[in-house]
């Protein structure tokens, strides 16, 4: 668990410079522009995807009976590793979900979680304790999956220079451990043990109402406990510039990873391809798949005149190529997901599955409150129209934004409904306008005016979708008094910048790490925006200087749900009237300007077959279900093919 200050949970910030968490919608949803920590590749605000259906299309048609064979083929960013514990970009995640299992599982990237390795859980009366039994597995080297190699894989998890989510296990989950004076974690005092081979028991400092979502993270994954062949220590050698991966580490993270997943490593030329090969042993449900083979493009034309020539299965459209009239025949499933079809396309003339998912994200503008007064944040609020920039750059490709909590995750037996409720009957700001007017009147009010306005720069990842969106706001701040310059940075300089508080406004975005509230709210408490802290969460300096009442008012809500942790009725009560107390405080002194929650669509070709994913995006979808029409295969090869350049539409 965190502590109430929130600096512990921040731990693994510090190790990524703070790209794990923030930047994990950017890529996926397409808004980190050529980069992204997750791996996206577009600038459009819309994410790559495949198609729905129960194993087989999208719903539009019949399903025939799945095949056996073949090579899927998609299009993924640069990948970085494919250790579980060190995979903390999206593009490396949909290779690392494939090799490499956990106990748990979001089955096709749902937020419920079901068994996976663990054939059995068992979870004591105070829920502290969850004693697991393992299925019959074997890693891909042929050696069994004990309970050992799950008590090594966690102390990785835990103590390795090289995870990127130590937080996850020492804070989020909160297994109980020791630390030393400093607060660090002392080495094996996790209490994890191996009662025999196919016992496994985990015991948490107190309850936590994620325990098992939490586990189902591929950071929580196995790997065998002689796998890398050195000390957990000694994966890294050295120290601060002069530090390197030993060699051993890095030909298990990149060329010989060993995990017990339904297909097994067989290739990654970085910047180029990778492929995997169907695991004939797997313990589970066994692939059609012969092989899954990404291709790596970055540009956005490349990538898609590369799909128009049908080099691979499915694909993304970006906006500038999107047209919203080429939707058609839709229907919504009981998950809001749309289901239909797009097309035909100009450049090949054909018509493709269509799926769209909502999922749980937000993305924002942030303030540091030491920087930007509260009248000007306020005049923000009045002056964006959320709806309006959803259309207009988005083309209602993804979901005006109120709350930082997503309309999946909001607290209460009906969470859409509530979420609209609670915007319909408190948000102080304008839904669906733009209060120019009252924009301008907060500003006069605090002395603003035409000679004296007030200067701010809004500093943006590299985007063309924030970068249109910024143009937008700025010509309506204009008569509001406020003179806003608008520049770009590189994520990882816009997170360094952040972390040292040179940034007066930005744009960025979360993803769940689980499904619920106070995952996305920990980035309000006000001690979690305090630039210079280890791992700072949101670069606001909130109450820093002088703690206002909506900044008391969080830091107590956030108190509330730190105390009250567990599974249990009263707690989720407790903490659903907090989270809710939390938004309106951020709503007050205008933190953050909510801006929308995103929504992923994946195109496929007819031939190709596939399950829906669920609100936990694609990268979490494991592809054993994944079939391809044999009179419609097309042929790959290992070696990686050239994209084409050019335009497609």
């Amino acid at each position: 668990m965190t502590d109430s200050s929130g600096l512990s949970r921040r731990r693994f910030l510090q190790a990524t410079g703070g790209a794990a968490g923030v930047a994990a919608l950017a890529g996926c949803l397409g808004l980190g522009g050529d980069d992204g920590n997750d791996g996206g590749n577009d600038s459009d605000g819309n994410g790559n995807g495949n198609g729905t259906g129960n194993g087989g299309g999208d719903g539009n048609e019949s399903t025939p009976e799945p095949q056996s064979g073949g090579t899927f083929r998609m299009i993924n960013s640069t990948m970085t590793t494919f250790d579980p514990v060190a995979a903390g970009d999206e593009a490396s995640g949909y290779v690392v979900t494939q090799i490499h299992d956990a106990l748990m599982n979001y089955p096709n990237g749902d937020t419920s979680v079901e068994n996976l390795l663990a054939s059995n859980v068992e979870r004591s009366d105070d829920d502290t304790t969850y004693t697991f039994t393992l299925n019959d597995a074997t890693f891909h080297d042929g050696n069994t999956v004990t309970a050992q190699d799950f008590v090594y894989s966690f102390e990785r998890l835990a103590r390795s220079p090289k995870s990127v989510r130590s937080y996850f296990i020492l804070d989020s989950l909160g297994i109980a451990h020791e630390t030393d004076g400093d607060g660090n974690y002392v080495a094996e005092s996790l209490n994890v043990s191996a009662e025999d081979e196919k016992t496994l028991k985990i015991t948490l400092a107190e309850p936590f109402h994620m325990t098992l979502q939490m586990l189902a993270y591929s950071s929580f994954a196995v790997i065998p406990q002689d796998a890398i062949g050195i000390d957990i220590d000694a994966e890294r050698t050295g120290s601060g510039e002069e530090a390197e991966d030993a060699p051993e580490y890095t030909e298990f993270a990149t060329s010989s990873p060993i995990g017990c997943g339904p297909f097994s490593f067989d290739f990654w030329e970085k910047g180029t391809a990778a492929e995997v090969s169907k695991y004939d042993d797997y313990y589970g449900e066994s692939a059609y798949l012969d092989k899954v083979h990404w291709q790596v493009i970055e540009d956005d034309n490349a990538m898609f005149n590369y799909a128009m020539s049908q080099n691979v299965d499915r694909f993304n459209v970006p906006t500038p190529r999107y047209d919203r009239s080429k939707v058609k025949n839709t229907s919504k499933d009981d998950q809001g997901r749309t289901v239909g079809e797009y097309g035909p396309f100009q450049a090949n003339g054909e018509t493709v599955d269509y799926l769209k998912v909502p999922e749980v994200s937000t993305f924002y503008i942030a303030f540091n409150t030491q920087e930007v007064p509260k009248p000007v944040r306020q005049a923000f609020a009045h002056a964006i129209n959320q709806e309006s920039l959803s259309s207009r750059v988005f083309k209602d490709r993804q979901a005006p934004a109120y709350h930082l909590t997503p309309p999946l995750v909001f607290p209460g037996e009906n969470p859409a409904e509530n979420y609209d409720s609670h915007v319909q009957e408190n948000y102080p700001y304008g839904i669906g306008e733009s209060q120019v007017p009252e924009a301008k009147q907060v500003m006069e009010d605090a002395g603003y005016s035409s000679n004296e306005k007030f200067e701010l720069t809004l500093t943006h990842y590299e985007s063309t979708t924030w970068n249109e969106m910024a143009q937008i706001i700025r010509q309506q701040l204009q008569s509001a008094h406020i003179d806003m310059t608008i520049e770009s940075a590189e994520f990882s300089t816009l997170l360094d910048r952040g972390q040292n508080g040179n940034l007066q406004a930005y744009t960025l975005g979360w993803i769940a790490d689980w499904p619920a509230g106070d995952n996305f709210l920990q980035l309000i408490n006000p001690p979690n925006t305090y630039t210079g802290e280890t791992g700072v969460l949101t670069y606001t300096n909130w109450g820093r200087d002088e703690a206002t009442e909506a900044s008391q008012s969080a830091a107590e809500a956030w108190e509330t749900i730190q105390a009250n942790p567990g599974p249990g009725d009263d707690a989720e009560q407790a903490r659903a009237d907090a989270y809710l107390k939390m938004e309106e405080a951020n709503w007050e002194d205008v933190i953050l300007v909510n801006m929308f929650h995103g929504a992923t669509e994946r195109f496929k070709y007819k031939y190709m077959h596939m399950p829906a994913f669920g609100a936990m995006g694609e990268s979490r979808q494991k592809f054993t279900s994944f079939w391809k029409e044999q009179e419609s295969r097309r042929t790959v090869t290992a070696t990686p093919q050239t994209p084409a350049n050019g335009s497609g539409e």
